[in-house]
This record gives structure tokens, C-alpha cells and sequence, in this order.
């Protein structure tokens, strides 16, 4: 969530939309929110970890890098630049965001898993729909339906 922040205020952006989250979380699925060049970017070359988050479980890739590539370039074109908005100020969610955390965690309770996964959050934003990101995916073909299906997959895979 912090790198979804993180994007709305780098375009100085009054709410953290869906769109802000999808980045956060291509950048995740492709492994690369805790590189040091996306790090850097946050705390500076000084920068420093306070807090280490507890290491989470090996996930499969969902994107393939090229589709990944692609949407990452397309976002962040969409997206108007102004001043950044400070890291330590607060931007409240977007209406569709707010939507998205909601499906997501309905359609992880129907599932009966135990948290919300990054695919539960691909699955919410498809079904919102009305975002750039949320048509960008469906122009890649990756509709809710696959990514139900591959939230499917990994479920018989843990069992």
C-alpha cells in the first residue's frame, strides 16, 4: 500500500486511486518494490529500513514480463506529473479504491482464504472496472475471469 501512496504522490494526486494500486502491485508481482533502485527513490541513497516486514510467501508470478512492462508504461504515461506531495502527508483513498479493498476482501472471504492476496486486488480492479488500469488489462486479455482462475490454481497448489 505504501508504494501505491507513494505513486499518487509523486503526481501530486488528491486520493490514492485504483490505478495508483495496480503499479504497486505489477511492481510487486514482477519482484521489483524492494529493489534498491525503487528504495532509493522512496528514502534517498541514505535511506534505511527501520522496520523489516515479516518475509511473505513465495508467489508465483502472475504477469508475464513483457505484459508487465507494457502496463507500467501505459500507467505511467496516463498519469499527470505536478509536485510531489510529501511522503509524510496523508492522501486519503479514492471511491474506486475504497470499492476495489472491498471486493477484494469479499471475494477472499467467498474463497475462504485467510488474507487478501495481490490476485484477490487484480480480481477486485477488473470487476470495478472503470479504471485506465482496470481497461489496460482487459486490452492485454487479462480479464477477471483469469485471474479467478489462477487464484484457483494456487488454491489447489497449497492444498
Amino acid at each position: 500500500m505504501f508504494a501505491a501512496r507513494f505513486k499518487a504522490g509523486e503526481r501530486a494526486a488528491n486520493t490514492i486511486s485504483a490505478d495508483d494500486l495496480l503499479v504497486s502491485l505489477i511492481l510487486e508481482d514482477r519482484g521489483l518494490l524492494l529493489t534498491k533502485k525503487f528504495l532509493s527513490t522512496i528514502f534517498g541513497e541514505e535511506g534505511e529500513f527501520v522496520h523489516r516486514a515479516p518475509e511473505a510467501p513465495l508467489q508465483i508470478k502472475f504477469l508475464p514480463e513483457n505484459v508487465a512492462e507494457d502496463l507500467l508504461n501505459n500507467l505511467n504515461a496516463n498519469q499527470t506529473r505536478s509536485e510531489p506531495i510529501p511522503t509524510t502527508a496523508e492522501i486519503p483513498l479514492s471511491t474506486s479504491l475504497e470499492s476495489v479493498f472491498n471486493s477484494a476482501d469479499l471475494l477472499a472471504s467467498r474463497l475462504q482464504h485467510s488474507r487478501i492476496e495481490p490476485l484477490h486486488l487484480f480480481a477486485a480492479i477488473l470487476k470495478e472496472g472503470s479504471s485506465d488500469g482496470a481497461k489496460l488489462l482487459q486490452r492485454v486479455g487479462i480479464t477477471e475471469k483469469k485471474v479467478l482462475s489462477a487464484l484457483n490454481y494456487e488454491e489447489r497448489g497449497r492444498g
